[in-house]
Order: structure tokens, then sequence, then C-alpha cells
């Protein structure tokens, strides 16, 4: 009996102790949780951390305080100096950020966005050094020995040439401040600079989880880590993503243009190269693209050497030139040649093949569309200059066009593409572009001139009977050009025909067709619902390309190729 007691009693006394052990334990959590180090939870972004990861807040300071006591006009314009830096402008973010700065001195976050964007801008003057001298000493003052002042010290030393000493201040910035994600971005990118991949890699989507997705230059990097890694199948599908949500970026864009490259798609890789372009002219790095394409090799593990397309091109052509000739009945056989002297980028061998297919079997199929493609891509190297004359004749164009009415073209309407829909009126085609511009020649029609360097434009808008918009004439002249046709398309019908394949689409080519009386014509056409258009260079003029554009209900039924010569030379 008084064995079982005890027993019995030892056993409640161990219940009991298990009992507070575990209140203990709860209570240590609780106490824990509410002043052990901060975290926050991540939100599912893609290409960051696993959603519901924590990141410790650490030692990072609240720089929105502050920001809400601003007018409200005054917190938009942060809104945008953070999306401007965000962007890659920096110049304009700073002077943004250096204005509301000025005015509220005591705003965290406006000093860090001038700061930020300070070291982002290239070359600095000496107002903008002392600035941000004076910006980092605040900064420093205001977080003594926190992550943030690190981090400071860090892109100092950076900027002085000691890139060991800020890549190591860099680890101590993100392990003091975790979550502030500047801090992360910046170790990204000096890990990434000095070879260490992996290491970049996850810094880079704790980064893009920290910012929820919002900096396109974590992606921007992200993307370039996965490259260099040879990742190609992550990067495209991370390049895909971030351009759905940053359409503009020029860095993502590059990106894509070289994956482009190594599919073999060199035309598609061209495109975006002269896009980056149309708006950042100053961009050196699309400025190499255009002029290595078709030389980049995609990056592989290890050490290993990857053949550029060009390389792999060769290798084909080598083995399918000798077949061709034994087998020169076999048309698919010399299409495989063709396309790999296309992937070469041998233009000239490539049309060729194409063009000796289509005198073999016309109906081959898509053998129209390889000329074209053939044709569009291969410019012929430029006419040498024929001296004064030349230049006298480009400087007449040029003052005389110079001396019209002033008339300016964005990419969209060049051409002869004017938004204005058929069936309107001149009083609604006015609306949309100055009538200082055109001239009346004859009763509904009226003409506009221009010069871009080489070339003189003139745009013919024609109006019916009824006094309803209807078609619009193009004839384009280089009138420094001395070249004679040698059996390809000159230099101004493929500048013209790539122009208005980047606004209408590919189009169909027609190939060289003799109209008699001396007219044979090379031309592509496009046709849509409402619209068909027609671009034709005349075999002998190769300093000339004429172009139509009708609205297709007024052309006449059953109209052939040769039919379409009274329009184009009707202007």
């Amino acid at each position: 009996m008084a064995t079982s007691t005890v027993v019995a009693r030892k056993a409640a006394y161990l219940f009991l102790t298990l009992c507070v052990g575990a209140l203990i334990a709860f209570g240590a959590f609780r106490l824990y949780e509410e002043f052990g180090p901060a975290k926050i939870s991540v939100e599912a972004i893609p290409f960051g951390l696993p959603a519901g990861s924590s990141v410790q807040r650490g030692d990072a300071p609240d720089l929105d305080a502050g920001v809400v006591k601003l007018p409200v006009q005054t917190q938009a314009e942060l809104r945008r100096a953070v999306e401007l830096a965000r962007g890659g402008n920096a110049q304009a973010a700073y002077e943004i950020f250096d204005a509301i700065v000025l005015v509220y001195p005591d705003v965290p976050m406006a000093m860090w966005g001038e700061v930020n964007t300070l070291f982002e801008i290239p070359d600095l003057d000496d107002l903008q050094r002392e600035r941000l001298a004076l910006l980092v000493g605040k900064l420093q003052g205001l977080f003594p020995n926190s992550g943030l002042s690190v981090y400071l010290d860090s892109r100092k030393a950076y900027l002085s040439g000691n890139s060991s000493s800020a890549l190591e201040m860099a680890r101590i910035a993100s392990e003091k401040a975790p979550v502030l994600y500047e801090t992360r971005l910046w170790y990204a990118k000096l890990l990434f600079a000095n070879s260490r991949l992996a290491q970049a890699s996850a810094e880079c989507r704790t980064a893009v989880s920290l910012s929820a997705g919002s900096d396109p230059r974590a992606y921007e990097l992200l993307a370039q880590l996965y490259h260099d890694q040879g990742v190609i199948d992550s990067c495209t599908a991370l390049v895909e993503y971030a351009l759905s949500q940053y359409p503009a970026d020029a860095e993502l864009l590059l990106l894509q243009g070289f994956l482009m490259e190594y599919q073999g798609r060199f035309d598609a890789a061209e495109k975006i190269y002269r896009r980056i372009l149309a708006f950042r002219p100053d961009f050196e790095k699309a400025n190499a693209a255009v002029a290595s394409l078709g030389e980049k090799s995609p990056p592989g593990p290890g050490t290993g050497v990857a053949l550029s397309p060009r390389d792999r091109a060769q290798v084909a052509c080598e083995i399918l030139e000798p077949l061709v000739e034994k087998y020169p009945e076999n048309m698919p056989l010399r299409e495989a040649l063709g396309l790999a002297y296309m992937k070469g980028r041998d233009f000239e061998r490539a049309r060729t093949q194409f063009r000796e297919i289509a005198a073999r079997d016309p109906d081959y199929p898509d053998i129209q569309q390889r000329i074209q493609e053939a044709s569009v891509t291969k410019p012929v190297p430029v006419a040498k200059n024929n001296g004064l004359a030349d230049d006298l004749n480009r400087a007449v164009d040029s003052l005389r066009v110079a001396m019209g009415p002033a008339t300016k073209h964005d990419f969209t309407t060049m051409l002869g593409h004017y938004l204005v829909r058929y069936g309107a009126t001149p009083g609604e085609f006015f609306k949309s572009y100055a009538v200082g511009n055109f001239r009346p020649v004859k009763t509904n029609v009226w003409q506009e001139s221009f010069y871009v360097d080489p070339y003189k434009h003139t745009y013919t808008v024609v109006f019916d009977s009824l006094n309803h918009f209807r078609e619009v004439h193009v004839s384009v002249f280089d009138s420094s050009s001395g070249s004679h046709h040698l059996g390809v398309a000159p230099e101004i019908f493929t500048r013209l025909l790539k122009q208005n394949s980047r606004i209408s689409g590919i189009g169909n080519s027609t190939g060289e067709t003799d109209c008699g009386d001396g007219n044979v014509i090379d031309a592509a056409v496009w046709e849509t619902q409402d619209n068909f258009e027609i671009l034709a260079r005349f075999v002998g003029k190769p300093a000339e390309v004429r172009m139509v554009r009708f609205d297709k209900e007024a052309l006449p039924a059953g109209l052939k190729l040769c039919d379409y010569i009274p329009y184009l030379n009707e202007y």
C-alpha cells in the first residue's frame, strides 16, 4: 500500500514538473516573440523566397517615419522619384529627391533616396560630391553603428576603389539590417562582381521578396546571374515574367535579345536591340549587341567553350554543301543549306539557294517567304561616295525640306502610317496632323515632304470625290546614292522593308516580277480586313522606293501585282 502511494506521488510530481516546464517554455516563447529580434514574413513573389519565409528586421530603421506628414503632392513626388531610381533614371530621381530634401530636410526617406541615386550617378560634379558627403554624414549621425551606416561605408569604400573592404562591409550590413533590401541588393552586386554567383542569387531572391517585386533592378541582376551560370531555362522564364511587369526595361530587353540569338532568331533579336535604341540611343550595350549580332555564344556551366550560332551554322554548311552539290534536285536538302546560311548570316548565299528552289519548283512551300527573309536582312554594302555631286545633292535636299514647314514624325507614322481612320474628312485628318506641313497638289490631294538623313520622304494623302480619306502614296529617295542593281535588294529597299515590317508585321514577298515595258518590280504586300499596303522597288532604280496604302474597300476587284504600277507611280 505504501509502495503504491509513493509511486503515485512520484508520478504526480513528474506530471506537475512537465506541466510547469511546458508553461515556462510557452512563456519564454511569448517573451521572445514580444521582446526578441523582430521578423517579417514575405509574401509569395515570383522568383523570390518561398512564401511564408521570415527575415529578421535587425536594426533597420523605419525610413518611412515622417512621410505621412508630408503634403499629398510631395508624397506623390517622392514615390515618383523612387520609381525613377528603380527604373535606372538616377539623374532625374536625384533632382526630385534633392528638391524635397531642401524643403523637408529631416525626412529620412528623402535623404536615403537622394544618397542612393547619387551613388548610382557615374560622374559626380563637385556640388554633387559635397551633397553626397553631407547627406551620408547626416544619415550616419541619425543611425550610428547600424546596418544602414555600415552600408553607406561600403558604398564609400567602393567609390574609393577598395572593393574588398566594400564587400566585407556589405556582408556586415546585410547581417545587421537583413530587412533593408537596398543592402541585400548591393551585397548581391558585389558578390556577382567577385564571381560568387550562388550567394549572389540567394541575395537577389531575398531582395525580390523584400521589395515585393517592385524593383526591376533585382530582376535584372538575378536574370544576369542565371544567364552567366548557364541556367538558360530559368533565365528565359525570369526575363519573360519580369518584362510582363516592366516591358520597357533596357537590361531585361537586352537579355531577351541574347536569348533570341542563342535560338538562331537573329531578326527577332535585332528588332529588340533596335527597340532599346529607339528609347535609349546612348545605351552602349545595345549598340554592341547589334554590332556582334550572330556572334554570341550561350554561356555554359564549367569552363567548356560553347559554339556561337554562327560557328554551329558553319559546321552545318560544311556538311550540307557537298550533299547539295551531289544531289542538286533534292529541294529539302537545298532549303536546309539555305537556312544554315541564314543562321550564319550569309544572306547572299541563302537567297541564291532559295531562288534556285523557286526556279525549279515555284510551288515549293513558303519559298517566297524564305526569299523575302533573306532579302530583308541583307543590306547591300553602302555605295562609295561619288564626291562633291553626291554631297551637294544631299545638302540641297536637306536645305529644301528644312525651309518648308516643320514636320515631325515618330516611328509609327513613318511611311505614311497616319493614325486616322479611312473615310475621315480633311477636317478630321488635319486635327491630328498640322495642315501647315502639307501643300495642296490638286483637288482633294495634299502632300508633305521632309528629309531624314539620308533619305527624302514625300507622302501624298488622297481624299475621294466625297472628300473622304482613301489612300496614301509614299516616295522615298536617296539623292546621294550611286549604287547600281547588283541582283540583290539595295540598302534603301531593305531598310524600309524592315521598318514597315516593324509597324505592320511581316508581309508577303512577291519576288521580282517582269511587268513589261522595262518595269521589273520587287515588292512586299500587307493585307488586313480594311487595309492593303504594297512597298516596291523598280529594278534599275536602286535609289528609290515607292509604297501605297489603300482603303481596301476602295480597291477595284481582281487587281494583279503589275496593276499596282500606275498607283505606285502616280505621285
